[in-house]
């Protein structure tokens, strides 16, 4: 449909051109393999270069794309906020590398500051520090080269975007007192009584002798509720446990074998890597063949424990293992847009200069980052959320919320969040 010249067709270039057009516009895109063919053209057509090829729509190239490597760099800007753009030329600016400068997850390559968990801090990143995190930034940037690509070539159709809501559940516990061993739970025991948390510790008991249901297991009526009013809805399991930060029951216990199973008829099920897998990537196969074999299927998404990862080290072992979605894009502390876009993309190896057939779905908030992080009351989340939801739906992309099992069992101080979630999810209906 649309013939693009390329002055320097670099890796890059071609990796954002046909991003830009194909996934987030639907237009199918042809490389011109001759200034010749392009100028005889009666297509339409579009160059990016220096220089402008006859009357053509012509897109000006800063010719940062040429380069290679994950150097770091402060790319030359204006503006902030809604009005924040990339690498300007003139009186316009290089879209395509201000899309891959956030999508190329560039400064996810730094060595420098990193937080307890081992995370690049969010108040670091480019995006951040100029007040253009709430907003989608990238798909506004492309919808607007899109209406004047359409000026000048009235044949274009409107952009073929459909908005779609993804509500997403970690399921770091699975349950919260049972699945877990004998000696752990007489410990937990002794803990409640010297708390004087008698309560707890009778609910405890009650839950493991089955005279009570496990609040965690919950789970399964929030997603219930929800279905046939979002589009799509994915659930990451943990299932490794007993240590620091990896807090799962165990996975053979029949009853999280059970929660697993009727999760599945809700949500598609993928792996929540534990806590060291960006560390250890020999736990990645083992911990996903182990959640397969539970599952009765073959696990191929995934979204990591802490949202821990090394760039390029943890998404290129997901790719290698055959994984096509990675959930792991967003903000712990903040809700927004870590890359800039509501749209799923394709992972890029910056240093091996290839894309790869992993997708990485960003996230736009988190019930934690809400709670914990930013200390809103639950109806002031809420506001949030429906908030991130029209900003999506202002550019018709996917809006991906993150939830957590603890969160939606509405078990004690979590009690509001479950009318939080339906809230959401009706104001967030396509």
């Amino acid at each position: 449909m649309l013939l693009v010249n390329l002055e320097h067709p670099s890796p890059r270039a071609r990796y954002i051109v046909r991003h830009v057009f194909e996934r987030m516009l639907g237009w199918p895109v042809d490389f011109a393999a001759s200034v010749e063919e392009f100028r005889t053209s009666h297509r339409p057509k579009m160059s990016y270069g220096r220089v402008a090829i006859g009357g053509a729509f012509h897109v000006a190239s800063s010719g940062w794309l040429s380069t290679s490597g994950t150097q770091q760099l402060k790319p030359a800007n204006r503006g902030s906020g809604s009005g924040l753009v990339l690498f300007p030329e003139g009186e316009g600016f290089d879209v395509f590398a201000a899309c891959f400068f956030l999508l190329g997850l560039l400064e996810e390559y730094a060595s420098g500051e990193r937080d307890a968990h081992d995370r690049l801090p969010s108040n670091d990143l480019f995006i951040v520090r100029h007040g253009a995190e709430r907003i989608p930034i990238a798909d506004h940037w492309v919808l607007q080269l899109a209406h004047a690509l359409r000026d000048r070539c009235p044949q274009l159709p409107e952009p073929d975007r459909k908005y779609r809501h993804v509500l997403t559940v970690d399921v770091d516990n699975g349950l919260k007192f049972a699945g877990r061993p004998l000696h752990r739970a007489i410990g937990a025991s002794a803990k409640d009584l010297l708390r004087g948390d008698f309560a707890t510790m009778r609910e405890r008991w009650q839950v493991r002798s089955g005279g009570r249901r496990d609040p965690y297991a919950r789970v399964v009526d929030r997603l219930a509720e929800a279905a046939g009013s979002t589009d799509l809805m994915r659930a990451f399991f943990l299932v490794r446990g007993g240590g620091r930060f990896d807090h799962a029951a165990d996975v053979s216990d029949p009853a999280y074998r059970e929660l697993i199973s009727r999760i599945s008829e809700r949500a598609a099920i993928g792996l929540h890597p534990s806590y060291e897998s960006s560390d250890r990537a020999e736990l990645f196969p083992a911990e996903r063949l182990r959640l397969s074999a539970i599952a009765g299927r073959d696990v191929r998404i995934s979204r990591q424990h802490f949202l821990r990862w090394r760039i390029p080290d943890t998404l290129r072992v997901l790719n290698e293992l055959g994984f096509t979605e990675e959930h792991s894009l967003g903000f712990s502390d903040r809700i927004g847009f870590r890359a800039g876009t509501c749209t799923p993309f394709p992972w890029y190896d910056l240093e091996r200069e290839q894309e790869t057939t992993l997708m990485l779905w960003p996230f736009a908030a988190m019930d934690s980052a809400l709670h914990d992080r930013m200390c809103l009351a639950p109806q002031q989340a809420l506001q949030e959320l429906c908030a991130m939801s029209d900003a999506v739906r202002a550019v018709n992309g996917t809006f991906v919320n993150v939830w957590h099992d603890r969160y939606l069992s509405g078990h004690r101080t979590f009690g509001p969040w479950p009318e939080v979630m339906r809230k959401l999810v009706q104001h967030a209906r396509a």
